[in-house]
């Protein structure tokens, strides 16, 4: 005698307002327009499909999910982004792609001090600008000298809390590390 094996029941199909889908027993394709928030026929969920026909009412189980068509690209949904900042000379934005490139930035030894002068203003604790720039002062009279990696190392130690106000700037000053520029 055979004996009937429990059969592993699929769950539900419930398909987004929008998606494509195949009506698999007439074979017909149209789009989900509509979604029931409970099961019903069958514990399934019911679907509005709008066909070349009309309106339709099908279970989930009696629906296919229609592919799109091999490359073509899906249309992103959602925000990439709510708020997007520049900062910096030569900033850019890379969207689905990784940034490899370099920047070489040229700015004159003069140059430099006033900009890391222009950027200390902007940090909100007193005593700290003022000690960075005095460490600004130093890195502007020893440049060029033997003194000047002291100073750089000097107002690297001073001014690592505020990086972010300084960090464009630096590739500059470490460029005059190596008498460049």
């Amino acid at each position: 005698m055979k004996t009937l094996r429990p059969q592993k029941i699929k769950p539900p199909k419930r398909f987004a307002v929008g998606t494509p889908v195949r009506v698999r027993l007439p074979g017909i394709d149209g789009v989900v327009i509509q979604v029931d928030e409970e099961r019903t026929f069958m514990s399934q969920y019911m679907h509005t499909v709008q066909t070349k026909f009309g309106e339709r009412r099908e279970p989930g189980s009696i629906l296919e999910l229609i592919p799109p068509p091999i490359g073509v690209p899906t249309p992103r949904t959602g925000k990439l982004a709510e708020n997007i900042h520049f900062h910096g000379p030569n900033a850019r934005l890379n969207v689905d792609s990784i940034d490899s490139s370099t920047n070489t930035v040229s700015m004159s030894k003069d140059r430099i001090f006033v900009d890391l002068r222009e950027q200390a203003k902007s940090i909100a604790d007193e005593a700290a600008r003022a000690d960075i720039l005095t460490r600004i002062d130093d890195l502007e009279s020893t440049q060029g000298t033997g003194g000047f990696l002291a100073a750089y190392q000097s107002f690297m130690a001073t001014a690592s809390n505020h990086i972010t106000v300084f960090g464009f700037l630096l590739p500059v000053l470490t460029q005059m590390l190596s008498g460049g520029n």
